[in-house]
């Protein structure tokens, strides 16, 4: 339990995910450098809503909520910022809300590729199909059959544990933003 308890990922990458009483898990999002995580912990009294899970090795800093709330003291700025970021993590879990519940799994997934790839500035995506299946809100098989037909397509190149975009502006083409 993470009561209490925030973190700066300054590197590596992470899985947020809830879990149903059935066992099924809803990633919330992956995050990756320069993220702070956990801010569902900043009031003391609540535990954690959300597991976070390392997908690759990662480095954290841990921070008390205490602590937090002094810097925002100490620095207006900071504060400005933190509440910017916090409005952008407001905005991705609307935006997929929206995705989530109007496209089709292979938009679901190319809207994460594209985005994902977008915003690290990095074509290399290494997650497991069934990572990218829990990304993408469906099953392991569909993300298969999908990367099966982006490969065809010319628009990724499948290796070990995860795949890189070749032509992000044509995989853009396919995306629903």
């Amino acid at each position: 339990m993470t009561k209490g308890w925030m973190y700066y990922l300054s590197q590596g990458l992470l899985k947020v995910y809830s879990s149903n009483s059935y066992g099924y898990d809803r990633v919330i999002a992956f995050l990756k450098d320069d993220n702070i995580f956990g801010l569902d912990c900043f009031d003391p009294d609540q535990p954690s809503v959300v597991t976070i899970e390392c997908v690759t090795d990662s480095w954290v800093m841990p921070l008390q909520s205490e602590m937090l709330t002094g810097i925002m003291r100490e620095s207006p700025d900071f504060a400005c910022d933190l509440v910017a970021y916090y409005a952008k993590v407001m905005r991705q879990l609307c935006f997929d809300t929206e995705n989530q519940s109007i496209n089709d799994a292979k938009v679901r997934l190319v809207n994460f590729l594209y985005l994902y790839a977008e915003s690290s500035g990095d074509d290399r995506i290494a997650m497991s199909q069934q990572n990218l299946a829990a990304a993408a809100n469906c099953s392991r098989s569909s993300i298969a059959r999908i990367c099966t037909q982006l490969k065809e397509a010319g628009l990724i190149r499948v290796h070990g544990r995860g795949l890189t975009v070749l032509d992000r502006e044509r995989l853009k083409a396919f995306c629903r933003l």
